[in-house]
């Protein structure tokens, strides 16, 4: 499938080492409402408002209370379901970020880390933790943005209080278990391309593994998705890219270790997708 589309760019890295937003709704919605993924962890907070929320190991309805860990590098997306109220707050963290903020007992990265018994990683607060970490992010959101003596100091502090809360629940397994609202074909088409990933991937060998017509199949997926099995494909092949240059592969053997087919093709791709060459994002992210 590679080559066969123009490049839908649904990789963002991230301008910051850590950002934090509180949100209401904008309309129209933006392409980052369609699958999309980014190059740190992500924190959302669901205030006002319903979506389905689905990445790639599953789907589930999340509302106000319900906050989940995304992984870096995890393709996600949010469906709106009340027409013009969605009030969130999101919050981006690079790796390191967590990593210098955590102690030698307390690791502030463990909420993101895959569980069995939660693929999706949520938590639901009570209403009093829902007021804290909104104050505790809107004071956050004001240290990062106004660069005042010692804000930087007061950002590591409520980046600390947040991480902290949102850890305890998931140390405490309170876990919320959700009604899966994923299509199973989509699932499977998932399961597929994640196992797949460095060989070509055909619509013909999908149809074969799914047991579905690939017009019905291209069409499902693209409903739960936003963007086609095409797009999301090219924009997996670009954040494993992402991951092995991170860990420090040389940029021409990432070419052939994520299955493009010459270096040109990959440097051109990756470049449009990221927004720098493999060789400027690998210098930035040693």
């Amino acid at each position: 499938m590679e080559g066969t589309q123009r490049v839908c760019k649904k990789f963002t890295a991230l301008e910051a080492e850590l950002t934090c937003e509180c949100k209401t709704i904008r309309e129209p919605l933006d392409s980052s409402m369609d699958l999309h993924n980014h190059d740190g962890h992500e924190i959302l907070l669901v205030l006002d408002g319903a979506i389905n929320f689905y990445a790639e190991s599953g789907g589930m309805l999340l509302e106000r209370g319900d906050l989940i860990c995304i992984h870096e590098l995890e393709f996600h997306r949010a469906a709106l379901l009340t027409k013009g109220l969605y009030d969130r707050i999101v919050i981006n963290i690079r790796s390191g970020v967590l990593k210098r903020a955590s102690s030698e007992q307390t690791d502030l990265e463990s909420c993101f880390q895959k569980r069995a018994e939660s693929p999706l990683n949520v938590v639901r607060l009570m209403e009093e933790e829902i007021a804290k970490i909104e104050e505790y992010a809107k004071a956050l959101q004001e240290s990062l943005r106004d660069g005042r003596c010692g804000d930087e100091i007061l950002a590591d502090a409520y980046l600390k209080l947040i991480m902290v809360m949102v850890n305890r629940h998931f140390e405490k397994k309170e876990f919320v278990q959700h009604r899966e609202i994923m299509p199973e074909l989509v699932m499977e088409t998932f399961e597929y391309i994640e196992k797949h990933l460095t060989e070509e991937i055909t619509l013909k060998k999908l149809e074969e593994y799914v047991h579905h017509n690939g017009t019905y199949l291209s069409r499902c997926f693209k409903k739960v998705a936003g963007i086609s099995l095409q797009q999301f494909i090219l924009a997996k092949k670009i954040s494993l890219s992402c991951k092995l240059l991170q860990e420090g592969h040389p940029p021409i053997d990432v070419c052939y270790m994520t299955g493009f087919n010459n270096y040109s093709n990959f440097s051109r791709t990756f470049s449009k997708q990221v927004g720098m060459s493999p060789k400027k994002y690998q210098m930035q992210n040693r």
